[in-house]
Parts: C-alpha cells; structure tokens; sequence
C-alpha cells in the first residue's frame, strides 16, 4: 500500500488545523506589524500637530528632525518611538505554534485512542515507523507553510512602508528569526507528538506535553530555589546557574530556554550576538527536533497498544514519575515556605518539603493509579 494513502488519511483527520494554522499564522506575523506601523504613524502625527506637548521630551526643534532621527536612540533627541524588534511579531506567533503543534498532535494520536481507531491504524499494511513519520510530516509542513507565507508577507509590508530604513542592512537578521521561529514550532510540535507515546488520549497527551516543554527548565529552576533556600547566599551562586540557564545543553533540551536566551535588542544592534545566535540558535532547534522524534519514533514503537485511554501508557514506569513527581512538588513546598523567613530557611525548608512532597504523593497515587484505570474504563 502506498505511503501516500496514509497521508491522506492523517491529512483528513487535521485538515481544517491545519488550513486553519497557516491562515491564523499569516495574521499573526502580518496583523501585529500593520498595528506597530499605525502606532509610529499616530506618534509621528501627534509630534507634528503638537509640537509643544513633545518639547520637554525632544531637544531641540521637532521639525527640523527626520523620521529617521525618532527611531535613533542614539540621535541625541531625547525620545525614541520604537525599533525594528518591536515589529517582529515572535511572541505571538510562537504562541501560536505552542497551541496547534498541542492540538495536532493530539488530534493525531490522542484522538485516534479516543475512539479505539488507533487499531485499525495499527492494522494496516504499515510499520510504526511510517505511522509516525506520516504524522510528523503533515504536522511539519503545516508549520513550514505558515512560517514561509507569514514571514514573506511580514518581511514585504516592512520593506514596502514608510519604514523601511528599519530593515537597511538587517534584513537576513529578519530571515534568520522567522527561521527560528519555524524551528521552534516545528519542535513544540515534535515534542506533542512525542508525548504522544506517553498519554493514552487527548487530554492527557497535551498534559504530557505542557509538563515535557518547561521540565528542563523549571527543575533546575527548582533546584536553584532549594541551593538559595538553604544558603540565602544569592551573589557566589547565581553565577553558576546563570550560566546553566544560558548553556547550550539546557537549550538543546528546552526550545523555551532556546528563545530566551535570545537578545532581541542585542540581535538587531550588536555584530557578536548576531554571529552567537548564528553559532548556537538555529542548531539547538535542529539539535531538539531530532531528539525528540528519535524518541518519539523509538518509544511510539514500545508504546503498549492495550493501555489506549490510560492517562499514562507505561504502566511499568509509574513508579518512576511518581518519585519525580514528588520531589518537585516536595522542592516547590521547600522553596514557598522558606520565602517567609529573612534568614536561613532550612527548617522551614525541610518542613515545607516535607508538605509538599505528602500533597505530591497524594496526588500522584490519584492521577497516576485510579485516574489511569478510570480513564481506561
């Protein structure tokens, strides 16, 4: 049987997503740059119908100043209106893609679960491989689409308005961020999918999927808190956790922390953080996706068919989340009850450990046992 057939099929079941992605991504890029541009358009208007307003603001005479001269914060007027990163629309786009790479996914495999289809799927004339495949496929091009058309549209309405001198010499800086920006969706997607593998519907797939994106970052954030807690010594630590947060291993396990050490301001203006970004950004993505649909592929081959509905697939493994779950439920209590005291905070920190992991524990023993079984029911 042809691989094109189950294309067809996986392209079926997200058809309206996916029409529905690239058309709300070419408003995303496209929308928030119109807006911006009839903000510099108001401000420009306002000075000039009412230069007195602006004369505590501005030195000297507004009138003898270009437009240029406003969005220079080096021109030595006194105010500035914007720059080239406040058109760059990223927040909203990677929204964007956060939300439908989740839902995708989840219509992908979780729903097929939901309604028992996923063994009919498993029954036709294809590997797992190729299931998978098929569906990170229609999910990536999905995202590619939206990012090619949104990106092009966005760079053109910048290249073709009133300020286009903010786009002189930076226009592959422009090229390289949408790239980004499309890596990073293609990875919040890959990570979706590959949760996938770990929750036996929909619901609990995208569950998975929030806990998998900000888990690199928010233990180490954890234990970042616990190390301050015990010590209330900031300054002789804070160097070594900044540097983990910033490392290029923590952003090859965690798109979030990919875009955040990202400089937007730095990026347009300083030629070292340009040749940085070029250096890690774009291969931390590449670095990530590939990871995460090499255990995708891997563990969507060892998922256990008849535990389809569960909230959690590997029953053999909950012992494992359970201790997890507990330790980081049991640092987070530490860390909260500690906040109220001024000086070293171990004992409240054990108590507040101490609670945390109980509630952990509690609730484990009811998310990860009896809801399983029910949902399986």
């Amino acid at each position: 049987m042809s691989f094109k057939i189950l294309l067809k099929k996986d392209w079926k079941q997200v058809s309206i997503l996916w029409l529905l992605l690239v058309f709300l991504g070419v408003i995303a890029f496209t929308v928030p740059v119109w807006s911006q541009m009839q903000y510099f358009d108001q401000e420009l208007r306002n000075i000039q119908e009412n230069p007195g307003e602006y004369a505590d603001w501005i030195d000297g005479d507004s009138s003898d100043l270009s437009v240029q001269d406003f969005f220079n914060e080096n021109n030595g007027t006194g105010y500035w209106i914007g720059d080239l990163q406040s058109l760059i629309p990223m927040g909203g786009v990677l929204f964007l893609f956060v939300i439908f790479g989740a839902l995708m996914a989840s219509v992908l495999i979780g729903a097929e679960r939901n309604s028992q289809m996923s063994d009919f799927t498993m029954s036709l004339p294809f590997t797992r491989n190729q299931l998978y495949i098929s569906k990170w496929l229609i999910g990536t091009v999905g995202i590619i689409v939206s990012s090619v058309l949104g990106g092009t549209l966005m760079i053109m309405m910048i290249r073709f308005s009133d300020y286009a001198f903010l786009m002189e010499g930076s226009t592959n800086r422009v090229i390289a961020l949408v790239v980004l920006m499309m890596l990073s969706g293609i990875s919040f997607f890959s990570a979706a999918l590959w949760m996938g593998s770990f929750g036996g519907e929909s619901i609990s797939q995208v569950i998975w999927t929030f806990i998998a994106l900000i888990f690199p970052i928010g233990l180490i954030a954890l234990v970042q808190g616990s190390v301050y807690a015990f010590s209330q010594q900031y300054d002789s630590r804070y160097a070594f956790f900044d540097d983990l947060f910033q490392s290029t291993f923590l952003r090859v396990l965690s798109p979030f922390s990919n875009l955040a050490n990202v400089d937007m301001y730095q990026y347009f203006t300083n030629q070292a953080e340009w040749q940085k970004f070029l250096a890690i950004a774009p291969w931390s993505a590449l670095a990530f996706i590939a990871l995460s649909f090499g255990l995708g592929i891997w563990m969507f081959n060892r998922a256990p068919q008849e535990n389809n509905g569960r909230f959690f697939m590997f029953s053999n493994w909950l012992w494992l989340i359970h201790i997890i779950m507990v330790l980081c439920f049991a640092m987070l209590g530490g860390i909260i009850l500690s906040a109220f005291s001024m000086q070293s905070g171990f004992a409240l920190y054990i108590v507040g450990f101490l609670i945390g992991g109980f509630i952990a524990h509690l609730l484990a023993k009811r998310l990860l046992y009896r809801l399983n079984l029910k949902l399986k029911s």
